[in-house]
């Protein structure tokens, strides 16, 4: 989500030629118009990326893809599931790209999350790896940090970082929260404790950064100690992550949510609020016009989102 930024004058998806799946037949692209370019821009290694290497990002959301109609894409799926496992790393998690000697939050979150929708496997070493990152705020240099910038710890909720050892942020902490979730009833029943309590630390974690207008920045919601605006992409990832919270308490951002949804031009900004909104039960708001898709991730999130209004909606279920 926001690892790589596409070139704004790249061409959208559906313009680019297709590349080669490492099956060596673009037949398998066959199928609904809406997923099969996502199945043409596999790479011959099977994995997706933004250029000529994959990446575990577009990866881990073109098989959520294409999940949706796995029986027309068997051969990419199973493709994309090997390229995901031979990215893991020793330690249990996933870097963003194989050439990074690091594993960070977003990317195990999406493979676990994309493993167990498709194949049931635990990965409780990747779970694992998930409870034992946190945030750096907790550091004496961090607190005093945030008090010369007026801008006081809300909590000391454990949240999630993008990379270890650094502060946590609103969307790899929805995410993990997300994974967590979603892999729960996989896992040995000695980590279910502490499962639950990372889950409803990260809950208070984003309820603490909530901004004034409802939604989310992609920190904290008084930088500097000034109010901070939301953005669409981190509102909808955000409430993705508030499955349970009580819906008087999220009144406001989901009336946030419903603002930035007919005003967001953004292709991925517009998938996330769409998956948020149907997530709480909400209705989609007419306006607005759907941004091309620019890359594989933008694509691949579009049919996800769309995927859930249809009533599949592969976050939750």
């Amino acid at each position: 989500m926001l690892i790589y930024k596409t070139p704004p004058d790249k061409p959208p998806l559906s313009k680019l030629p297709p590349g080669k799946p490492p099956h060596g037949k673009s037949g398998d692209a066959s199928g609904p118009p809406g997923l099969s370019p996502i199945a043409a821009r596999q790479l011959p290694d099977g994995g997706w990326g933004y250029g000529r290497d994959s990446w575990t990002e577009p990866t881990a959301l073109a098989l959520l893809a294409l999940s949706a109609e796995a029986g027309q894409h068997k051969m990419s799926v199973r493709a994309g599931i090997d390229w995901l496992r031979r990215a893991r790393r020793p330690d249990g998690g996933w870097p963003p790209n194989p050439r990074v000697d690091q594993s960070v939050t977003w990317a195990t979150s999406l493979a676990l999350l994309t493993i167990g929708t498709l194949t049931g496997e635990p990965c409780t070493s990747g779970v694992q790896w998930l409870l034992d990152t946190s945030g750096g705020e907790r550091g004496i240099a961090f607190r005093l940090i945030q008090l010369i910038q007026k801008n006081p710890d809300r909590g000391g909720f454990e949240g999630w970082p993008w990379y270890p050892g650094t502060s946590a942020w609103v969307a790899p902490t929805a995410m993990a929260i997300r994974a967590l979730e979603k892999t729960r009833s996989s896992q040995p029943s000695h980590m279910d404790r502490r499962i639950r309590e990372r889950v409803q630390s990260g809950r208070d974690f984003l309820m603490a950064r909530r901004c004034a207008d409802g939604g989310w920045n992609h920190g904290s919601s008084r930088p500097l100690g000034y109010e901070a605006e939301s953005y669409a992409e981190t509102t909808g990832v955000a409430l993705l992550g508030l499955t349970g919270v009580p819906r008087a308490v999220l009144e406001p951002s989901l009336r946030r949510a419903e603002v930035e949804f007919a005003a967001s031009r953004s292709a991925q900004g517009r998938a996330w609020l769409r998956l948020a909104l149907l997530t709480h039960g909400q209705g989609i708001p007419v306006g607005g016009s759907e941004p091309p898709g620019r890359d594989v991730t933008d694509v691949a999130l579009n049919a996800i989102a769309q995927a859930a209004q249809q009533g599949r909606n592969v976050f939750i279920a």
